[in-house]
């Protein structure tokens, strides 16, 4: 990560890995500055059930955000409050990790991003097995409907054709004997 990058993804003085966290940052630094409006001047037990509300809806999820939170713990507990009657602030990351200066996707977009994938490539797919289902299809109507012999109508074609040359031989030959006894009938007549 240049210098430039790095000062693009600081915030509250913590430099986060991608813009959508930076994103979410700012918003809790909003949010921050809202709460301090609204809590300013109040009293100890204010203070606690706006803490309480803030954890319970996990309204900050950030560095910037527990930092906040950790500082109303030391506001409260300069007001009286005991120690503890106050909430640890939940941590809902794992940080003990290796980390290098690459920000890593997180692995639900990853998994996300692979299943989006696959959901195209099967839709592509089952999109080529219809055409080429319905091309299988027109290929066998045409063979079965077509005069030329193709490899399923072969021997029925063959067959059909030399019964045709059969019957034509049969026919001439047929002719040919009917010539010859006219001409062997006459030869015996002339006698």
């Amino acid at each position: 990560m240049d210098e430039a990058q790095k000062k693009e993804f600081t915030v509250g003085g913590f430099t986060f890995g991608n813009k959508e966290d930076v994103e979410l940052a700012e918003q809790e630094i909003s949010a921050v500055k809202f709460i301090d409006k609204k809590i300013e001047g109040r009293n100890a037990e204010t203070i606690k059930s706006v803490y309480q509300a803030a954890l319970e809806k996990r309204l900050f999820r950030t560095p910037v955000g527990y930092t906040y939170l950790y500082d109303l713990q030391r506001k409260m507990i300069g007001m009286g409050i005991s120690k503890e009657d106050i909430p640890g602030v939940p941590l809902y990351q794992v940080f003990n990790s290796n980390l290098d200066d690459k920000p890593k996707p997180e692995r639900t977009v990853r998994i996300r991003k692979k299943k989006d994938e696959l959901h195209r490539k099967n839709a592509r797919l089952t999109i080529a097995v219809l055409v080429l289902a319905f091309l299988v299809v027109v290929l066998f109507a045409i063979s079965m409907t077509g005069s030329s012999p193709t490899v399923l109508n072969y021997r029925r074609t063959v067959q059909n054709e030399y019964a045709e040359w059969e019957q034509q031989l049969k026919d001439r030959e047929a002719v040919v004997r009917e010539k010859e006894r006219e001409l062997n009938g006459g030869m015996y007549e002339s006698n």
